[in-house]
């Protein structure tokens, strides 16, 4: 049994490595490439250590069933290489589909004894579609999800400060923006806000919010703590400008906490307009 499945680990990897080998000649329009040998080795390896473990196991828990062996088969060894996702994140479709080639050479290769005939090749081919479509699909929408864009702002913000923080976009004259890592980075003063020359982020906010001391010390604030807000805009005869806004403390009742100035009064202070309005 190991053995034959072994063999169809290395069939398997060549049907994988030709498919590659494949787009490579009608994109670039070459015939070899020694990326190509590494494909193939790294296939044939996930194969043996990860595809031929997981045909064994659907053997145990497929071989009491008739009609519907065949797609729980595909189900189990297509749900369980979506499951890398969680693990490898950038190599789990291409995970995905080596393990669909491996169930079909797996499948291939004992069609004589162990396929089903007639009537039933036609309720297996639905079955198949269905239990390979949903992880498929699972596998598509986690994708589509990682695929979305996400805010990255880390803001510093004076240890002790409760209230509103704004962040005025678009300031010509702001300091240079300073980045760590996928970070853009927003040192907020004591009066609550910030100007930087960076547009608005945009996406689902995966921010990071710190108090920092006078020694520049930092301490994470807790989500808890933090309450989302939104964006804004401000114009006025030759001026416009767009804003974002979020509060920090913990205690819930906020309004002990004093004011932050609001944006004409910040815009005023930066010497962008030469006005206030009540």
């Amino acid at each position: 049994m190991l053995g034959f499945k072994i063999k169809t680990a290395l069939q398997a990897s060549i049907l994988f490595t030709f498919g590659f080998w494949l787009l490579f000649f009608l994109s670039e329009g070459e015939l070899f490439s020694f990326f190509l040998i590494m494909i193939f080795f790294y296939c044939f390896f996930g194969n043996v250590i990860y595809g031929v473990p997981v045909s064994l196991l659907s053997e145990v828990f497929t071989k009491n069933l008739a009609i519907w062996r065949f797609p729980a088969a595909a189900f189990i060894h297509t749900i369980l290489a979506a499951v890398t996702y969680f693990i490898m994140e950038g190599f789990a479709f291409y995970i995905l589909i080596a393990s669909v080639l491996f169930f079909l050479v797996d499948e291939w290769r004992k069609w004589d004894r162990e396929m089903p005939g007639g009537w039933r090749i036609a309720l297996n081919a639905a079955g198949l579609l269905i239990a390979c479509l949903l992880p498929m699909g699972g596998f598509w929408m986690l994708q589509q999800a990682d695929l979305e864009e996400k805010t990255h702002d880390l803001y510093l913000i004076p240890k002790g400060y409760a209230g509103q923080v704004r962040i005025v976009h678009e300031i010509e004259n702001a300091p240079v923006p300073v980045t760590e890592g996928k970070y853009d980075v927003f040192r907020v003063n004591d009066r609550g806000y910030a100007i930087t020359s960076l547009p608005q982020s945009e996406g689902y906010i995966d921010d990071l919010y710190y108090y920092v001391d006078e020694k520049g010390k930092r301490e994470a604030i807790s989500e808890s703590c933090i309450s989302y807000g939104g964006s804004g805009g401000v114009q006025g005869d030759g001026y416009e400008y767009s804003y974002t806004y979020f509060s920090v403390g913990c205690d819930e009742n906020m309004d002990d906490q004093g004011t932050s100035p609001g944006i004409e009064d910040i815009l005023y202070e930066e010497g962008l307009i030469n006005q206030t309005f009540d």
